[in-house]
């Protein structure tokens, strides 16, 4: 196992092997990942291959190879186990989050997110919602969901939940905003607001790709809440988009409170490895 840097050739080969793999999705896109971090490299196996493609930066003047933000995981292409990356533990800066779909090998530490499948449309879908989304529909009299501007979306996010919301530094929202243009471009990233007599009270960022949603981010107001305004929001995302795909991928949360909200809309946990290097605080 080697580490190379990115150059066309290698760049190619990687997209070829990725775009062979069954869960191949938005974010193993590689133009995705090139706007939300600059910088790549590849380890390559004993063959020369490129298995796994990794964001590196400076830091302190070393390498350091961080996951980036809005990129829950990486993925490590099929044949290849998580101890094939054993050789970058040795690494001080390294905290990685490895897709571990494809290789069944859980160990400590492991991150969470919450996916949501169906097959046979809406009707399959709100079979699985509890009682509590259910009593939240019930309630949601009066909404209307509509498409937004990302402006729009950003600035009622903003409103909600402060400008810099844990890592969501002006930067990182810079970074999401070109990802959401250059989607919007490929037809693969939408927002929705909801309105309560003409009033937005709830608003959400998707992006899709083959037949699969991602919530990336979404939240209400105060005048939302009572009216289950964010349930309505992603009740109605569904509708429109049950025949359309197979699944809504809710991208987190290790949060419990977060995915807890999400598995009542009848998502199961899924997990990914974390692989951190000899530097603990990264």
């Amino acid at each position: 196992m080697r580490l190379a840097d990115e150059h066309p050739e290698l760049r190619r080969k990687y997209e070829q092997l990725v775009a062979s793999q069954g869960t191949f999705g938005f974010f193993e896109q590689t133009w995705v990942q090139d706007i939300l971090h600059p910088n790549w490299r590849y380890l390559l196996n004993a063959q020369q291959e490129p298995i796994f493609r990794i964001p590196v930066v400076k830091k302190y003047g070393l390498s350091a190879y961080l996951q980036p933000l809005f990129l829950r995981s990486l993925p490590l292409l099929s044949g290849q186990s998580i101890a094939d990356l054993s050789a970058l533990k040795s690494k001080l800066f390294l905290h990685l989050n490895i897709d571990a779909a494809q290789n069944n090998q859980l160990t400590n530490p492991v991150g969470k997110y919450q996916l949501l499948q169906w097959q046979e449309g809406i009707e399959q879908i709100r079979a699985g919602y509890s009682e509590n989304v259910k009593r939240s529909l019930k309630k949601a009299k009066g909404l209307e969901l509509r498409s937004i501007a990302y402006s729009a979306f950003h600035a009622f996010f903003v409103a909600q939940k402060g400008e810099n919301l844990g890592s969501l530094t002006a930067a990182a929202w810079l970074r999401l905003e070109a990802l959401c243009a250059q989607a919007q471009l490929k037809e693969q990233a939408f927002c929705v607001g909801v309105f309560l007599d003409d009033q937005l009270v709830a608003a959400g960022l998707f992006f899709s790709y083959q037949q699969k949603l991602y919530f990336m981010k979404g939240t209400l107001n105060e005048e939302g809440k009572p009216v289950g305004a964010l349930v309505f929001l992603l009740d109605a995302v569904l509708q429109q988009h049950a025949d359309s795909c197979t699944a809504l991928d809710f991208v987190g949360s290790n949060q419990e409170s977060i995915a807890a909200f999400y598995r009542k809309f009848g998502a199961k946990d899924n997990y990914y490895q974390v692989l951190k290097g000899r530097w603990p605080f990264v």
